[in-house]
């Protein structure tokens, strides 16, 4: 089933609405034009029935002459009027001579309520056809019934009243479609725009954005809300691809070395040593792809959310303590110092496995880039309800450029690449999604040659 457009619904409610209401406006305004003509019949009906009723009292004979006049008088909204005096019983003593028979009754208990000073009204249909508005009063004394009818003449004026009321609401209801489509269209029209700028942007051209309207209504919002998710995908897209990009090299790069010596192993009948050369060197290759796939891996069920954590509440300080021992024994052949500052229970809620993942990223790194007889440090501190973790090192350092894209996946400085190809380029980038998944953050303080210091900020439980 083809569904409508917005405009198309717009413009529908919109009529409908509006017909809803002049409809329930005509029916009310049809009701009190005949309400309003009804009434002042009414009014002109009792008055002429009390004059009817004084001549009575007065004199037979007046009462014939008034009653003579009064039956020949004719407008718009009526014809013939017929009269007719009754007793206190009921019985007719005297009737107009437009008045044929007897046909305007009344019961014993209208009888006694208009003899008790009710007026009574009634409408009726003679056997012409004809619509009688009829009025019966008391007289002065209370001992005679005057009765009124009137012809009514009036059903003209309010047929053409509602066929006024017919045409009327017809054409406001044609207007009104016509308005409402005028009005959805010219409201809709940056919505139009929107999609046709929309339509132009592609995969390639990710950088356009949508035109925002100086004017703050609900469409300029709209639009800053797609601008900053175009923004967004901008972003991955580019990240995506630097990734790609990145991790094509690094697996390549292992890889091109491992045929390379296996290639050359084969090239020519060799020694077992030169095979066992190869073969050593070809597994550092294996492992270190492995470690590149394993944390890939991991990158990735972190971007999808689908890396399950454990959180608990833990003691960093056995942590920080079972850390520093592993760094000693790492650190041992480059003879570099390891030493603990500021070692006091710290409580966080967190996942322990992934904060030792952390931490070991963390000396990993430090032991990669600090020298031969160099120093290590790892310090806890608490405050303004955190817990901070400081590694520092007497490294080679961060250069002041380097320093904004140190956690990028895959970047590692220019000259860190020229003189050490062991790190794969995601061990920070690991460490800054544990830390961030943790509610944290981390830092880092580094000069060339100097050293540098991570800093990881973590909330106390």
């Amino acid at each position: 089933m083809t569904s409508w457009k917005i405009r198309t619904k717009l413009t529908f409610w919109y009529t409908s609405i509006f017909g809803g209401a002049l409809i329930l406006f005509s029916i009310l305004a049809y009701f009190a034009f005949t309400y309003a003509n009804n009434k002042s019949l009414d009014v002109g009906l009792e008055e002429e029935a009390e004059g009817v009723a004084h001549c009575a009292h007065i004199s037979k004979d007046s009462l014939e002459n008034y009653v003579t006049c009064l039956s020949n008088e004719k407008d718009e909204r009526t014809s013939e009027k017929y009269i007719m005096i009754l007793d206190q019983t009921g019985n007719l003593q005297f009737r107009s001579g437009s008045l044929k028979s007897d046909y305007l009754p009344l019961s014993s208990q209208q009888i006694h309520d208009i003899l008790s000073g009710k007026i009574y009204f009634k409408t009726v249909r003679d056997s012409k056809g004809n619509i009688l508005r009829i009025i019966t009063i008391p007289t002065e004394d209370n001992q005679q019934l005057i009765q009124l009818g009137i012809a009514i003449n009036n059903t003209s004026a309010t047929k053409i009243f509602l066929l006024a009321l017919m045409a009327l609401g017809g054409l406001a209801i044609i207007v009104s479609w016509i308005g409402g489509l005028f009005m959805a269209k010219k409201a809709l029209r940056p919505v139009d725009n929107m999609i046709k700028e929309l339509q132009k942007i592609e995969t390639d051209h990710l950088g356009k954005r949508l035109a925002v309207c100086p004017v703050k209504d609900e469409i300029s919002e709209l639009s800053e809300v797609i601008n900053e998710m175009l923004s967004r995908l901008e972003n991955s897209f580019n990240q995506v691809r630097q990734f790609t990009t990145d991790a094509s090299h690094e697996l390549r790069t292992p890889i091109t070395i491992m045929k390379a010596g296996i290639e050359v192993a084969l090239s020519r009948e060799r020694d077992i040593y030169n095979y066992q050369q190869v073969l050593a060197n070809t597994l550092d290759d294996l492992g270190r792809l492995s470690k590149i796939i394993e944390n890939l891996f991991i990158l990735a069920k972190a971007d999808t959310g689908r890396c399950e954590m454990r959180m608990e509440r833990m003691n960093l300080c056995p942590v920080i303590t079972d850390v520093a021992e592993q760094l000693r024994l790492i650190t041992e052949p480059k003879n570099i110092s390891v030493s603990t500052e500021k070692m006091e229970d710290a409580f966080i809620r967190g996942d322990e496995l992934l904060i030792r993942m952390m931490l070991l990223n963390l000396v990993d790194n430090a032991v990669k880039y600090t020298p031969q007889n160099g120093a290590i440090s790892l310090s806890i501190g608490k405050g303004n309800g955190n817990v901070m973790i400081a590694i520092k090192d007497n490294g080679i350092g961060i250069s002041r450029e380097d320093i904004p894209h140190i956690f990028d996946r895959f970047y590692r400085a220019s000259k860190v690449r020229t003189s050490n190809y062991n790190g794969g380029g995601l061990g920070l980038s690991i460490c800054q999604w544990i830390v961030r998944s943790h509610r944290g953050t981390i830092t880092v303080e580094s000069e060339l040659n100097k050293g540098s210091v991570f800093t990881v900020t973590l909330p106390i439980c």
